[in-house]
């Protein structure tokens, strides 16, 4: 566990799963990271979500509230490299944690912990140009432009 100013960066549970389906069925979530529209989300899904996101090269984290556990998305490194020290990075707030400085927060963790635990020396993301609040979180993180 890591544990900031708002949140604690936590193992997933299973409980936890519930919540991911509720905001990956949610259009304006769905849509900061795809473009396809979103379909429900079935078990059989959920049990591919959880098998994807504890894949070797991928370490998921829930974020949850530091007071109340409460369960707010997901933050992840995605395609560690260890040789290049590389790596992907996403996160994923339910759309009533947006705005509040968790994202914030957790991102900062999720950093601290990549770069000084890891030794990952570049964390990357691709975001769309429409997700906004994503793009000013990233940039308020040190994230800098390269391209399209």
């Amino acid at each position: 566990m890591y544990h900031g100013k708002k949140v604690t960066l936590r193992a997933l549970s299973p409980h936890d799963l519930t919540h991911i389906m509720d905001y990956v069925n949610d259009y304006e979530t769905y849509s900061t990271f795809t473009d396809s529209a979103p379909r429900p989300k079935t078990e059989e899904f959920q049990a591919h979500w959880l098998k994807y996101s504890t894949r070797e090269d991928m370490i998921t984290f829930a974020i949850a509230d530091k007071t109340t556990d409460q369960f707010l998305g997901t933050i992840q490194l995605r395609d560690i490299d260890h040789v290049s020290h590389r790596s992907f990075f996403s996160i994923i707030l339910h759309p009533k944690a947006r705005g509040k400085g968790y994202g914030t927060d957790a991102l900062r963790l999720l950093l601290a912990f990549a770069f000084e635990e890891l030794n990952l020396h570049k964390i990357t993301l691709t975001v769309y140009q429409s997700n906004e609040g994503g793009r000013r979180l990233y940039e308020k993180c040190g994230f800098q432009y390269e391209g399209t």
